[in-house]
């Protein structure tokens, strides 16, 4: 029945009243780009009687009411264009307006923040973030972004999904070699809508510049690193060959990545586990030092093809090889053990782990196009991935050393097809469609350890997608609603023993509500929705991991998805933007652990928080100039509200309660210095304030200090280079505390992140690709 229903509205035929009188045309900015969200409007005697918003092509059709005597097109940044109805032409360009500062006309250096619908967005082109490297380096320094030890977050709503162009960006090397040259604005939505997946929390979407012309094209981008701190590794770290040829309406293109990467890791582990056993309780303590290193090396193969048929039709295909070459581990554990203050035992842990096969395939189908009023954009997807693994441990031992080895076998594949419909209705915009994901996956895991069983199992989902949104322009500002529904059918099969075997159904309805306006000078959003977070597969399972005699590791097909609800609000004025949002979270998934026997075993298991948990965001950016000097300054809190009851058998009632509700402060300084065209020095601080975040406590601040010089050579910038010293005093690691009641665990992280980076980048006749593949099955992909 329900897939009777997204067939209808795949099928829906549209029959909409045609104005007898309507006006239609295209609004471009200063370089010729299509302007979304421009607003035009009907007047007649100065007084508003009609009008609307531009779609994504800037394409815009109204009805002319009676009387209508002038059309009018505004957008924030530009001076307006008026113009009588009968004089008004098929296409309008909009002439970017200078801001003053204190009676100083800042023009083309300062980037120009503003709030368009439902993105907070930043222009490039013209500003000095212009020349500041790759797109890693432009979002570093965009409002509404920052940069954190797992790398760029959009602000208090963590790490987005990318699009440029409107094409999913679907792996790393595309924003590293994405040259800022290239990049003609960067939109930072903080609560997308129901065009989006349920679980796509933000989004950032990157416009390029559109290049003219027609053959050969390249750019070629490498980087090296070199280690300072705890080792003294250079490693070739990525390189990459992109590679376009375009003739006539066709566009050929092709991309070669390698990559050559290591990973660091030191802690210091204490961990206090409350054993109860027959004869009474025992405090188990275990102490010592954890040393992991990882290599990983690979390459990434991919080839498509664009056909621009005509305007309003466009095809294309593409497919993408990654395959591991090099995927090697090693962790190394020393701790002493102790029960009731005596040491009980000393061990010595050497865990080898090898994956000698990664491989992945996957591919996107496209089309976009128009028929009369109605745009059309259909995408499919697949992906098929497969990893073996072998691990070896060897554990010395006071009492009882041992010798043991596992294998883990992991298979994943996907199928997803999506379809947007948009047409213009009323005075606004309406677009709808459906999206089917279909996802099996598959995993053995076998140990030559008694206590802990093999593992055969397979899993598949089958999630179901209908949405619409509409947006609509009136006189005191923009409006858009939304809805997705999404209707999900799990399994999961245990092939050993069928005890857990699953089978499940979901239903959620994700609105999502709009508004845009201009308060005087100052431009403010507000939006509100509703998402969820499915668990990634991995999670889903009853696999038990041996870490070692006294950690094991484990998750659960019975796990719920966790449910968003969330209000944000963003206001620009001149060179400052304030974001913010609040947050509930119900079901939210953690890692926690508790003892498995009386032994002094912990099992970590993935698990649903039983209490929300509630988050309070806000932070204020300001990014003026200076003559030669470009500050973007971000100052922020962010707190969240939990409160948990655990077991505790050595109080009263064996319950306490433990919260998590510390603050955490945060200043962000990111400095360019640029002294002509060619020469760019930057330095970077940021500073994270003690803080309670998730489950645990993070009891030392965490600092960071860059600095970068990048020098440009050739016409038009073609070859840059690149140095940089990251983490100079290297003061990044994280100091955590997690307390599960019966088990609490003290561990300071330090991964090194302190290195020295070279990067080249060449750019031959500069060209971007046209595929306007958008992709399908994101929330898939995300979990895979």
């Amino acid at each position: 029945m329900k897939r009777t229903a997204l067939a209808l509205v795949i099928g829906l035929s549209i029959s909409f009243p045609i104005a007898a009188q309507n006006i239609q045309g295209t609004v471009l900015d200063e370089n010729g780009n299509p302007m979304e969200f421009a607003t035009v409007a009907i007047l007649s005697d100065s007084v508003i009687t009609g009008g609307g918003i531009t779609d994504l092509n800037g394409v815009f059709d109204l009805e002319v009411p009676a009387g209508g005597q002038r059309v009018q097109v505004s957008m924030m940044g530009y001076g307006m264009v008026e113009l009588p109805v009968s004089a008004f032409p098929r296409t309008v360009r909009l002439q970017p307006d200078n801001v003053m500062l204190e009676g100083v006309v800042i023009t083309a250096s300062l980037p120009k923040t503003e709030i368009k619908g439902d993105a907070v967005v930043t222009n490039i082109t013209g500003s000095v973030l212009e020349h500041s490297g790759n797109a890693n380096d432009v979002l570093a320094k965009v409002p509404g972004m920052i940069s954190t030890n797992g790398g760029l977050e959009v602000i208090g709503r963590g790490a987005p999904v990318y699009y440029i162009n409107g094409r999913k960006v679907t792996d790393d090397s595309e924003l590293r070699n994405l040259m800022s040259e290239d990049i003609k604005s960067i939109d930072v939505v903080s609560n997308p809508g129901a065009l989006y997946g349920g679980d796509v929390r933000c989004v950032v979407r990157i416009r390029t510049v559109k290049r003219q012309g027609e053959g050969l094209s390249y750019a070629l981008t490498s980087q090296t690193k070199q280690h300072i701190y705890s080792c003294h590794d250079i490693e070739p770290s990525w390189s990459v060959l992109d590679l376009n040829y375009r003739t006539g309406g066709w566009d050929f293109f092709g991309k070669l990545v390698y990559w050559n990467q290591r990973g660091y890791q030191i802690s210091t582990v204490d961990g206090t586990t409350l054993l109860e056993a027959p004869d009474g309780n025992h405090d188990f303590f275990e102490t010592g030092t954890l040393d992991y290193r990882a290599h990983n090396g690979g390459w990434q193969y991919v080839g498509g093809a664009n056909w621009q048929i005509s305007d309003s039709h466009s095809i294309g295909l593409k497919i993408s090889h990654d395959h591991n070459t090099i995927g090697d581990s090693r962790l190394l554990v020393n701790s002493d053990v102790y029960i009731d203050n005596d040491m009980t035992d000393r061990l010595s842990t050497v865990n080898d782990t090898r994956i000698p096969n990664s491989t992945q395939w996957s591919g996107n189908l496209y089309y976009d196009g128009t028929a009369g009023k109605l745009g059309i954009n259909f995408n499919a997807d697949f992906i098929d991935a497969r990893t073996d693994s072998y691990t070896e441990m060897y554990e010395h031992s006071l009492t009882s050393p041992a010798e043991l080895y596992s294998r883990s076998e992991a298979w994943t594949s996907m199928g997803a097809g999506k379809l947007i419909l948009s047409y213009p209705l009323g005075k606004g915009s309406l677009q709808f469609g459906a999206e089917d994901t279909y996802v099996a996956a598959a995993q053995t895991y076998s140990i030559t350890f008694d206590q802990i069983p093999a593992t055969d199992a397979s899993m598949s989902e089958n999630t179901l997608a209908g949405f619409a949104q509409y947006a609509v322009g009136l006189p005191f500002g923009q409006l858009n609603a939304g809805l997705r529904y999404e209707h999900a059918d799990f399994e999961y099969r245990d092939h050993m023993t069928g005890a857990s075997d699953l089978s499940r159904t979901d239903d959620s309805w994700f609105p999502s509500l709009g508004f845009a306006t201009m308060a005087g000078p100052v431009s403010v959003s507000l939006s509100y929705t509703g998402k969820t977070q499915r668990p990634s597969y991995g999670k889903l399972t009853t696999e038990i991991s041996y870490n070692n005699r006294y950690c094991y590791q484990s998750g659960d097909p019975k796990l719920l998805n966790e449910k968003y609800r969330t209000v944000a609000v963003n206001a620009s004025w001149k060179w400052l933007t304030l974001s913010g949002n609040y947050e509930r979270v119900d079901n939210y998934i953690t890692q926690w652990a508790a003892p498995y026997n009386d032994e002094g075993v912990v099992l970590i298991k993935s698990v649903n928080l039983d209490v929300p948990l509630k988050r309070l965001n806000f932070y204020l950016t300001a990014s003026p100039s200076v003559g030669v000097w470009y500050p973007v300054y971000t100052v922020g809190m962010q707190k969240q509200y939990l409160t948990m009851t655990v077991q505790d058998p050595r109080v009263e009632g064996g319950i306490r309660t433990v919260s998590r509700n510390r603050p955490m402060y945060l200043l962000q300084f990111n400095n360019a210095f640029r002294f002509n065209r060619s020469w760019m020095v930057n330095a970077d601080y940021s500073y994270f304030s003690r803080m309670e975040t998730d489950i645990a406590e993070v009891y030392r601040p965490v600092r960071d200090l860059s600095v970068s010089i990048q020098k440009s050579f050739l016409k038009d910038d073609a070859l840059t280079l690149n140095l940089t010293w990251a983490d100079i005093f290297n003061s990044s690691a994280v100091y955590a505390r997690t307390d599960f009641g019966r088990y609490v665990i003290d561990q300071p992280n330090d991964n090194f992140k302190s290195c020295v980076t070279m990067r080249v980048s060449y750019r031959f006749n500069s060209a971007n690709s046209k595929y306007k593949g958008t992709g399908a099955g994101q929330d898939a992909k995300n979990r895979m």
